[in-house]
């Protein structure tokens, strides 16, 4: 079987940040005075080999790949939903309110009703920066960057004075026992949100290549003003396309508070919606492509421990090794852009020669 070059040049876009952030990670390794084949090899042992290693690592990787889904989504039509982050926390609230406030379900309902809660509040305050941006043009990069401020002020609020569990720390009630997400195995957080995860990675893929809406994104990706030209209404893509994003934000913190703290809790996310951008990058805004890259975000998580634990490297290395892959990201995210300008300036240098001849 051939492989086209575009194919080849996609891998090379992915595995590339990788590649450059291990060996740049591999010297700082060597400058701590430790040696980076012993600690990668306890980085991924200890990610895979051992009791619950891999489900632990699974664990991490979930909510992961719930938000590079949704920044993807965004992303792909070229609206850079800044607000993931806060988007998920209103859906963790939400979740967390349905779970604490009805009980006497049975289990499969209830979990179904606080996840969908989590969905629509996540989208109703993605709706937000949509109709800005769609009805008045406004930025939504500033809009979604301040409403994560306003998110994240007002449920803890809310945590903290009507639903304060009083229990010493900033957290709310705890949700019923039908609510929960049952874990997978006794040993390990994994819960059965991971597989709800994978089925939304399936949700988007098809989204994306079988319906009129993924067709829609993509135009909008490629040029938008010629989907105008082409009878598309794009203002309301933008809204519909930004409350989808924010409804995949809002599942990610359902899935928070339903399968792991069983309550909504202050400051839960050490930035899961921000790692999402990165993850959603490196996975090329392709569904497939961001559970693979959400998978490798959870081996260095859950690794580093290992890493840091066997050979004495601390794990502030997998923040450092995380963020070099985002400014690899960068880099050649711009030398594409540039390539894809420069091929745009030669195609119109070659009509103008046309038009005078």
């Amino acid at each position: 079987m051939i492989i086209s070059t575009q194919k080849i040049r996609k891998a090379g876009f992915v595995l590339m940040p990788i590649v450059f952030a291990l060996l740049a990670g591999a010297v700082l390794i060597l400058f701590s005075g430790h040696n980076p084949l012993s600690a990668y090899a306890s980085l991924f042992s200890g990610a895979f080999i051992g009791r619950g290693a891999l489900a632990n690592t699974l664990f991490n990787a979930t909510p992961l790949i719930v938000t590079g889904l949704a920044i993807a989504v965004a992303f792909k039509a070229n609206l850079f939903n800044m607000g993931v982050e806060g988007q998920m926390y209103i859906g963790a609230f939400a979740a967390a309110w349905v779970g604490f406030t009805f009980t006497g379900l049975p289990p499969v309902l209830h979990v179904i009703l606080c996840m969908a809660a989590a969905a629509v509040c996540g989208g109703l305050f993605a709706l937000i920066p949509g109709l800005l941006k769609g009805l008045l043009d406004v930025n939504e990069m500033v809009v979604t960057i301040m409403l994560n401020y306003v998110a994240v002020l007002f449920v803890d609020h809310l945590t903290n004075t009507r639903f304060y569990s009083g229990e010493g720390f900033s957290a709310t009630h705890k949700i019923a026992e039908s609510a929960h997400i049952p874990r997978i195995l006794p040993h390990s957080q994994l819960s059965y949100a991971f597989f709800i995860a994978l089925l939304l990675t399936a949700l988007v893929w098809f989204i994306f290549r079988r319906t009129v809406m993924g067709y829609e994104i993509k135009a909008m990706g490629l040029n938008v003003k010629f989907a105008e030209a082409c009878g598309m209404q794009t203002r309301k893509s933008v809204v519909k396309i930004m409350v989808l994003s924010g409804l995949l934000a809002g599942l990610a913190g359902s899935g928070e508070v339903l399968g792991v703290h069983g309550r909504f809790i202050a400051g839960f996310s050490p930035g899961y919606g921000w790692d999402g951008m990165t993850i959603a990058l490196l996975g090329q805004l392709n569904p497939i492509g961001v559970l693979v890259a959400a998978l490798f975000f959870g081996v260095l998580k859950n690794g580093g421990s290992t890493m840091e634990l066997m050979v004495g490297v601390p794990r502030s290395i997998i923040s450092i090794i995380q963020g070099l892959m985002i400014f690899f990201l960068a880099v050649d995210y711009m030398n594409s852009r540039f390539e894809f300008i420069g091929k745009i300036k030669k195609r119109f240098a070659a009509l103008k020669k046309t038009e005078e001849a």
